[in-house]
């Protein structure tokens, strides 16, 4: 059976980057940073949107721009209508004084953003040659720590934070090289400290409460449980997105479709993300439609 995509609304101006859900709303975020809820399309900053949450208050992101060389960080919430920001030209003239339209708070970020996300009232984010940090959704600082100590003997950026995982209670910081920290979320001790025996250059790093899935990007995936890796896998590209379904972890992979432990079915066009609705998993791709996951579309 051929299955014909679903568009996402109206066509859409640029490729969406993110949906998240926000009590009955669904938040959509293309790569150039508009945010459309309700089908009304806002841009409260003119840069891209390059890492986001949901918190207890609303949704959580950070804006970069790296040739104006500067970064934001803010919480817009979510309860009343988004409005746009200054323009480009604006900022570029006003570059030390345009904040987020609409945001609760809003913060200028002197180093380049790593990884962020968030759980209930906290946000946890790495700022690179910073640190780590716990705040909550009022901007409250909770704790901080250093980052991974550097190692001549690792190959450049290697202890740089690639991911951030919430994992019960813990937080887990995971650097490129293989590197991970169990911190406590409520303190920010460091609970231990591990090194995985692969070579890997982890991009990303997915997870269902204990259970984690490792992303390098030169293609290879490791399922991780209990300090144990699991399965390995090479596939044609880095993971674009993936969601444990109770048995399996589901992948998106450039233009592949794949179960990590099953067979691969290649798409039309390139997955973005996936997602569980009404007990169905599909894939939402670069042209804002949706498709099921794991059904050939040509």
């Amino acid at each position: 059976m051929v299955h014909k995509p679903s568009p996402l609304g109206k066509r859409m101006e640029s490729a969406p980057w993110r949906i998240f859900h926000y009590d009955d709303k669904e938040i959509m975020i293309d790569v150039d940073g508009g945010i459309t809820i309700d089908g009304h399309k806002s841009n409260p900053f003119p840069c891209q949107i390059t890492h986001a949450a949901i918190c207890d208050a609303g949704l959580v992101a950070t804006w970069v721009d790296h040739d104006l060389r500067l970064a934001r960080m803010a919480l817009l919430p979510l309860s009343d209508k988004l409005v746009d920001g200054v323009t480009k030209a604006e900022l570029r003239a006003s570059r030390d004084k345009s904040m987020v339209a609409n945001s609760q708070w809003c913060h200028i970020v002197d180093a380049e953003p790593l990884a962020l996300t968030s759980t209930g009232d906290k946000i946890i984010f790495a700022l690179w040659s910073r640190g780590l940090y716990c705040i909550d959704s009022d901007a409250n600082e909770i704790w901080r720590l250093p980052l991974f100590d550097d190692n001549a003997k690792k190959p450049p950026r290697s202890n740089e934070v690639a991911a951030i995982s919430v994992a019960e209670d813990n937080i887990l910081v995971w650097s490129r090289g293989g590197t991970y920290r169990e911190i406590s979320l409520d303190d920010g001790t460091i609970l231990k400290e591990e090194t995985l025996e692969i070579e890997c250059d982890l991009e990303e790093v997915f997870n269902e409460g204990n259970k984690f899935l490792l992303s390098s990007k030169d293609g290879w995936a490791w399922e991780l449980q209990d300090s144990n890796i699991t399965i390995a896998r090479k596939l044609r590209g880095t993971i674009q997105d993936a969601a444990f379904d109770g048995s399996d972890w589901r992948i998106i992979s450039w233009r592949d479709d794949l179960m990590l432990r099953g067979e691969t079915i290649q798409r039309s066009e390139l997955g973005v993300q996936i997602i569980n609705k009404n007990q169905e998993w599909l894939v939402l791709d670069n042209q804002g439609k949706f498709s099921p996951h794991m059904a050939n579309d040509e």
